[in-house]
């Protein structure tokens, strides 16, 4: 109850307030239920009230992965959230199950800067609020309009259907013009799902008294160039509380802006959350009990509890345990990698685990790393690695914050990095580095950008990079393989091993022997109906590549387990490129 005493009290007969609650960046259903009490207790109070989310919420998170947004798409119009903008994210579900969000949402999308979008017809390219005062006799207007980013380097080359993403502060220009002088609007606010420095141009290149944004997954409340710039942050644990008054005695036939604009953060768990819509959470996150229920690899004490909350602002024990990971897997197939560095963007779940957490599920997988992010291996002076990852960790958070493998050690006071490996860094040394390629040239680290934008030739080919999914379901496999190997081998010939496994006699052993030995042997969680960690332990154990598991493999791998590891076919050797660690860096310098 105590946010709710933050709520303003029944308005003047003769005067308009509006209020407006938003939220932004919304991967999980979890807060929803105490959103509609919140949403509903202003509506009470006012029914002036709208409700607004600004972006990206119906990818990337593990639900939406799948079943295509059906689940926040229906608890979207139970809350309600009467309007929508788009985001970035919006592009990674199908176009066409995208399309059909559209279509049957009882609320509104508002698209002012994709307008040939082939669901634009069931789109509003913007909207005018009008509002009443309690006698009828008081009335004003608030205008809306939505911008998402164009930067190409948030999309696919298809994005959207092949749709055309105009530049943002050309059609706030536009559809200022158009709400103000055409619609006679007394106030107009952009929603926008830019980052903050995007925000800040908004701010100085226009007059707009309030811009409601997202994009970014922090709290943001700042005056720029007499602007207020509202973010209430990721997965709406807060939400924007914003209030546009109008006095009694104000002359609604005068265009004026409101006489009084207050706003504020509410924390949504503060409001009790809504039996029913608690129910359909519950059965929305049902999909996903086979993955829930599907044990990967123990969590070692040293990254327990794993939280991957504030990726963007922090390390975090998910960011480094996931590193530290695929540096393992990546040397299991022979890379010896010296680091693995993963921007923040890119661990998505935003979660702290309960302390109790003993295992990787594939559940927890699918929601922290997107199935198809790669990585490639990269060559790096120590100075610039170094250097690198300081500029990401120095202000406030971005998506390129990065994270790092354990042995990877860091200045608590400069931010530099000091340690690769576990031993003193040497600037001049060129490190082997996986990361994603894409991520040393956007930006998100000023030296990378500079130095591989000097440097392209040093950016290996598209071909030869790793699948973070695959690599780890490859170690987790190998993993489960040898331990299976070592509960039953010992003292037994490859035939009587044969035997154990093979459930069904059938001569060899079966994806859903493997499925079953998990359990019954190994006494791990695993669902009835997801059986993708059998299908790498069985190839895994496929020695001889034929597609099946048979004697011959286990003697192959018999005669193979104490001496070379069967996922190695050969050293990997990868050599520096031909490039002076100091005269190639010198160009940040």
């Amino acid at each position: 109850q105590q946010e709710t005493e933050k709520l303003s009290p029944i308005i003047e007969p003769n005067g308009v307030r509006i209020c407006i609650v938003q939220i932004t960046d919304v991967y999980t259903l979890e807060n929803f239920p105490s959103l509609r009490t919140l949403i509903l207790e202003a509506k009470r109070r006012n029914p002036n009230t709208i409700s607004i989310l600004t972006g990206d919420f119906l990818a990337p998170y593990l639900l939406s992965t799948v079943d295509k947004g059906n689940g926040m798409m229906k608890m979207l119009a139970s809350t309600p959230i009467d309007y929508v903008s788009i985001g970035n994210h919006e592009d990674e579900i199908p176009q066409r199950a995208f399309c059909s969000h559209v279509r049957n949402f009882p609320g509104t999308f508002i698209n002012s800067n994709m307008r040939d979008h082939e669901a634009m017809e069931y789109m509003n390219d913007k909207v005018v609020i009008r509002a009443v005062s309690p006698d009828g006799k008081h009335k004003r207007k608030l205008g809306l309009c939505a911008v998402l980013s164009n930067d190409p380097g948030l999309y696919s080359k298809s994005s959207f259907g092949g749709a055309t993403i105009d530049d943002p502060w050309e059609t706030l220009a536009k559809y200022k013009k158009i709400l103000q002088e055409d619609e006679g609007c007394d106030i107009v606010i952009p929603l926008q799902h830019l980052y903050v420095p995007d925000d800040h141009r908004t701010c100085r290149e226009f007059d707009f008294p309030i811009i409601l944004s997202g994009h970014d997954h922090h709290r943001v409340d700042e005056v720029v160039e007499g602007t207020r710039l509202l973010k209430p942050g990721l997965d709406s644990i807060y939400a924007t509380i914003l209030e546009l008054s109008w006095s009694s005695n104000s002359d609604d036939n005068i265009q004026k802006p409101p006489d009084k604009i207050s706003a504020h953060f509410a924390k949504v768990s503060d409001f009790p959350p809504d039996e029913t819509l608690l129910h359909q959470v519950e059965e929305a996150y049902k999909v996903l009990a086979p993955l829930r229920n599907t044990e990967l690899t123990q969590i070692p004490d040293s990254f327990r509890p794993l939280s991957s909350f504030n990726a963007r602002g922090q390390v975090t024990t998910m960011g480094v345990f996931l590193c530290s990971t695929m540096r393992a897997a990546l040397r299991a197939q022979g890379i010896d990698v010296d680091a693995v560095l993963l921007m923040g963007g890119n661990v998505r779940a935003g979660k702290k685990y309960d302390d109790d957490e003993k295992f990787m599920s594939l559940e927890i997988l699918e929601s922290e790393i997107k199935s198809d992010e790669t990585l490639g291996l990269i060559w790096m002076p120590g100075s610039l690695i170094s250097k690198g990852v300081q500029a990401t960790h120095i202000g406030d958070p971005i998506p390129g914050w990065m994270q790092f493998c354990n042995e990877t050690i860091q200045d608590p006071e400069t931010k530099a990095i000091t340690h690769v490996r576990g031993e003193p860094i040497d600037p001049d040394r060129l490190y082997l580095v996986a990361t994603k390629i894409p991520d040393l040239t956007n930006g998100q680290s000023p030296p990378w950008t500079e130095y591989f934008k000097a440097n392209p030739n040093l950016l290996p080919p598209k071909g030869a990079y790793f699948n973070i999914h695959a690599t780890l379901m490859e170690l987790f496999a190998r993993d489960l393989w040898l331990r299976l190997w070592d509960q039953i081998a010992k003292g037994r010939k490859p035939n009587e091993i044969l035997d154990i496994l093979d459930a069904d006699g059938d001569g060899a052993i079966t994806v859903d022997d493997i499925h079953l030995a998990i359990q019954g042997i190994l006494g791990l969680s695993a669902d009835p109906t997801e059986k993708s960690l059998a299908r790498f332990i069985h190839d895994f154990a496929d020695c001889t590549g034929d597609g099946r598991v048979t004697i011959q493999d286990l003697q192959s791998f018999e005669a193979d387990v104490c001496h070379v590891d069967p996922l190695i076919h050969q050293t990997t050797t990868i050599v520096p490129p031909k490039v002076a660690a100091e005269e190639s860096f010198s160009t940040t310098k």
